[in-house]
């Protein structure tokens, strides 16, 4: 699952305020695969709707993210930060344990 670090999920909030969308507006995570490569491209979407009934959501304080749960299972355990510096969230993969 994609986890969401406090300051992704304080960026999530700044965008849907700067934009009046509804405070239900959640952080949509998908993944298509990249033409001609053995790649996944993840997009993000602020979702005014609600969640679907195959997506795992988590919420972190008070900001829901939502992904489908095939893309769940093909992305494995992520998390998502916002940098500052330049401007973009960051998807990390934690560091495999010996």
């Amino acid at each position: 699952m994609i986890k969401m670090t406090e300051r992704a999920a304080q960026e999530v909030r700044s965008l849907v305020t700067s934009k009046a969308l509804p405070e239900t507006t959640f952080l949509r995570v998908d993944a298509r695969p990249v033409e001609g490569k053995k790649e996944l491209r993840l997009t993000l979407k602020l979702d005014p709707s609600e969640p679907g009934t195959k997506d795992l959501v988590e919420t972190t304080a008070g900001t829901r993210l939502a992904v489908h749960e095939m893309v769940a299972a093909t992305l494995g355990d992520m998390s998502l930060d916002y940098s500052e510096e330049s401007g973009n969230f960051v998807f990390e993969r934690p560091e495999p344990t010996a």
